[in-house]
């Protein structure tokens, strides 16, 4: 690298403080953000305006002295990167260099102008680079960080206290009020696949959680409270009232979707503070799938309720009851007592209507309004196991109840 002449250094040496003082000029005349700032946050980046002219001078007046442009910003806290973002500091770095730019040539001899400007650039060069070497580690900081609190969030749902859930989770950066969906899912993430995770979950839902479990995945989404609408009741397979769930179910499933492993679903909640009723039924769905060697990918929890009845899965005698016997339970007779024989019977138009006394368009008839109210149709095979159990939990209920 060219070196200044004696008495360029001598001359830079000399107009140091005045190059510093009309850097912090130019600093707080050209930059709106920095007015706004805290007087200690003025007061952090005039100490690296300062260190920085005078470590340019150290440099220029002593070349064989190894150059750690970083250590620049060892004057700021590293808090400091959470006030200002990396392009305006690099604004700033750029005002100061445009200073030094400047005045430098002017305050050394005509010789070494070239020379001045060259190691102007050079420098500020390498302080470019620094700045965003110290904002990347604060950014990995932060994300390590984040992470953290995600996972304990999620804990404390899985542990199901939802005062404590929604604590976490507000610590975590949850702001939403709205509903709530969560993700179970069997695949390896490196670093990156959990960064693109997040920035795809941000993307389709105002709030997201990430825990990264070994060779799983736990996804919590929210919608939006703006969207929120006035019902959250399952009202028939596969289908939720109100914008806002059907917003974050979808998202839900296309986030699963692209994990490239089996993902499950859970059913959509009211809120954060429910958050852990929906990754639990994920969660055990995730461990019945096997049972349905034939289920799609992503599927909902809510599709695996006789695997994981049979799995001995207690929220799933809880939900099939209030998804689907309710609703069919509500119908009444003659429609709960067709749709028990015609699945006692192997699914046999002729053998229920004659159990039944009528005519087999009657027990069509009736199995069709099932379909249509309850959302699961007796003639479908997969719909006919679901009401089956479905009944044989609603029966097993009423008999401890009697």
């Amino acid at each position: 690298m060219d070196e200044l002449s004696a008495p360029g250094v001598s001359a830079l040496r000399q107009a140091q403080d005045t190059i510093i003082e009309h850097s912090l000029d130019r600093i707080s005349s050209a930059h709106d953000f920095y007015r706004t700032l805290p007087e200690g946050s003025r007061d952090q980046i005039a100490a690296v305006a300062r260190l920085g002219v005078t470590m340019f001078v150290e440099s220029v007046e002593d070349p064989s002295t190894p150059l750690v442009p970083s250590q620049i910003f060892s004057v700021a806290p590293a808090a400091l990167t959470g006030v200002i973002t990396l392009e305006q500091t690099l604004a700033l770095v750029r005002t100061v260099l445009d200073v030094v730019v400047d005045e430098a040539p002017r305050a050394v001899p005509k010789e070494d102008h070239d020379t001045v400007r060259i190691l102007v650039l050079t420098f500020g060069r390498d302080v470019g680079f620094a700045a965003a070497e110290v904002y990347a580690r604060a950014a990995e900081a932060r994300g390590a960080w984040d992470a953290r609190l995600e996972s304990v969030a999620v804990d404390a749902m899985l542990h199901d206290d939802p005062e404590d859930a929604a604590t976490r989770a507000g610590t975590a950066g949850w702001n939403g009020t709205g509903p709530v969906v969560a993700i179970a899912a069997k695949t390896t993430l490196d670093a990156l696949g959990v960064s693109r995770l997040r920035h795809e979950c941000r993307n389709l839902a105002s709030d997201c959680l990430v825990s990264v479990r070994g060779d799983s995945v736990l996804i919590v989404l929210g919608a939006g409270s703006e969207a929120h609408g006035s019902s959250s009741k399952p009202t028939s397979k596969g289908s939720r009232s109100g914008t806002a769930e059907q917003l974050v179910d979808q998202a839900a499933m296309q986030v699963a979707g692209g994990l490239g492993g089996s993902a499950v679903v859970g059913p959509v909640v009211s809120g954060i503070s429910h958050a852990g009723r929906s990754l639990r039924s994920a969660l055990a769905g995730l461990r019945a799938l096997p049972g349905w060697a034939e289920a799609p990918n992503p599927v909902h929890a809510d599709d695996l309720l006789p695997e994981r009845l049979l799995a001995g899965d207690e929220l799933a005698g809880e939900q099939i009851l209030n998804l689907v016997h309710a609703p069919l339970h509500e119908m009444g007779d003659p429609f709960e007592s067709t749709v028990a024989t015609y699945l006692a019977l192997g699914g046999s138009l002729e053998a229920t209507a004659r159990n039944l006394f009528v005519h087999a368009n009657t027990v069509r008839y009736r199995l069709g309004r099932v379909s249509e109210q309850v959302g699961w149709d007796a003639t479908n095979a997969r719909d006919g196991l679901m009401l089956h159990m479905a009944i044989i939990v609603g029966r097993l209920a009423a008999g401890r109840d009697s």
